[in-house]
């Protein structure tokens, strides 16, 4: 089990729930690969535009 997320030893709430999210959305059988995206996308490059969050979705870049 991965430690939970911190920001400087405080407890990084957020990324936590971003988390515990990911984990269930595994748990129900939703496809690796999207789980890996939005994981990317929210936790690693804390990236939450409509832009973003629709091309880990979708799996592509959206059109401009």
């Amino acid at each position: 089990m991965t430690p939970p997320p911190t920001v400087e030893g405080t407890p990084d709430v957020p990324a936590q729930v971003f988390e515990k999210f990911l984990r269930a959305l595994a748990g129900v059988g939703v496809s690796a690969e999207l789980v890996v995206r939005l994981r990317k996308t929210l936790l690693e490059e804390q990236t939450f535009t409509e832009r973003a969050l629709t091309a880990a979705i979708l799996g592509e870049e959206p059109l401009p």
